[in-house]
């Protein structure tokens, strides 16, 4: 699915900058990379999301079979899991940003925004969604969330200092984001 997906911070000298989903970009001046989760990894965190959904509507539905029938329980089984995987399906798609001042990471509750500098290492860091390559930040680059409770258990885990790399580009060292990372800060990646 690939759409226009403007960056709304005016870029150096005040002209607008526009990037496009899968790092396919056009612009105004500057350019900006915008990228998404890649759709094997969409399908990985969908499929992973399903048999979950699956396994915890089986408990019901056991009980359905021994008070009503199968057909109910495998009707409620398969609404309660087809349900569930529309709402996964309806969230936020986690953006990552990489342009000339630096990298913006927008999950969907909170965004952290790092110049080129803020950069300490890239490393493999342990996520809710597992390990994963990413860039470590020296310091706290959180710059908005959703609501007080997800600033707090943001910055109490760490995430406010993490950047996944893996989520969009599967060999990033090659891709749009190695390339970034080798023009502005090429000690990265040696």
């Amino acid at each position: 699915r690939l759409r226009p997906r403007p960056d709304r911070s005016p870029g150096p000298a005040g002209r607008r900058v526009v990037g496009r989903v899968g790092g396919r970009t056009a612009s105004q001046g500057n350019v900006s990379v915008v990228l998404t989760p890649t759709a094997r990894s969409q399908r990985h965190r969908l499929v992973r999301m399903g048999l979950l959904f699956f396994l915890a509507a089986l408990p019901v539905g056991l009980v359905l079979v021994l008070l009503v029938n199968w057909p109910v329980a495998l009707g409620y089984v398969v609404l309660q899991t087809g349900g569930l995987l529309f709402g996964v399906r309806q969230q936020h798609t986690a953006v990552l940003k990489l342009d000339a001042t630096g990298v913006q990471f927008e999950p969907g509750s909170f965004v952290l925004r790092a110049e080129w500098a803020d950069i300490d290492k890239v490393a493999e860091v342990t996520l809710p969604s597992g390990p994963t390559q990413a860039l470590v930040l020296k310091h706290s680059a959180l710059r908005w969330t959703h609501t007080p409770q997800v600033r707090a258990q943001v910055t109490r885990r760490g995430w406010d200092r993490v950047i996944p790399l893996d989520e969009f580009e599967k060999d990033w060292r090659t891709g749009q984001v190695g390339a970034a990372l080798r023009e502005h800060r090429p000690d990265l990646v040696a």
